[in-house]
């Protein structure tokens, strides 16, 4: 076989091997809490209810530590805005 007959058969082979179904992806948890004494020092609070885990989340968008990364980072490489995303999935 010629050399770019053997490329064009890798080819198609590699392309025989992409699936075109549904692909489930882990989504992330969100990992924003409250800010308490407890929190601050490692030990999170595990059972949150939906209005405590929301109130997290607004308070973590309204500070000025997310606007000042978001001014020197934007929404790439944002752990802020990541965290944040993870919380609406």
């Amino acid at each position: 076989m010629t050399k770019p007959a053997l490329v064009a058969l890798f080819g198609l082979a590699l392309a025989g091997c992409a699936s075109s179904g549904d692909t489930k992806v882990a989504s992330a948890d969100c990992k924003v809490v409250p800010m308490t004494t407890a929190s601050v020092a490692g030990r999170a609070p595990k059972n949150l209810s939906p209005i405590e885990q929301r109130w997290a989340e607004m308070q973590l968008a309204g500070t000025e530590y997310r606007q000042r990364q978001l001014q020197e980072r934007g929404m790439i490489d944002n752990t802020v805005e990541q965290a944040l995303r993870d919380c609406q999935r």
